[in-house]
């Protein structure tokens, strides 16, 4: 009776950790993680926001955009992002200033932060 039970049990263990890999597995469909040659070279699913500048802050490498719905997102600034404004590369530095301008930000959401790819400056 006691080694039926145990074995019950052991079986119920199994079935649950089963299922849980399984969940897991389909949450990371869902949420559109990274497919595999970009999880290798460290990316995520690359993303677009439009919006309006809200701060410059320079010495962090650091935009935030005000989104949708006034939503504010934090953007880090690396020396491989892409400023764009017309037909000019302004700085992130020279960004300062500029605050309520339209902006459209092409980005990749790491776990630590969304790091922006491109920035066109608009209006």
């Amino acid at each position: 009776m006691v080694k039926t039970a145990a074995r019950g049990v052991a079986v119920l263990i199994g079935l649950i950790l089963v299922a849980g890999a399984a969940q897991a597995q389909a949450q990371k469909a869902t949420r559109g993680e990274p497919r595999p040659a970009e999880a290798a070279a460290g990316f995520g699913v690359p993303e677009t926001l439009s919006g309006r500048i809200l701060m410059v802050v320079p010495d962090q490498n650091l935009l935030i955009v005000s989104g949708p719905n006034d939503v504010p997102y934090d953007f880090k600034v690396t020396p491989k992002t892409q400023i764009v404004s017309g037909s000019s590369r302004p700085t992130l530095n020279e960004l300062k200033g500029q605050e309520g301008r339209s902006v459209v930000v092409e980005f990749v959401p790491e776990r630590d932060g969304n790091y922006a790819r491109r920035v066109e400056v608009r209006g």
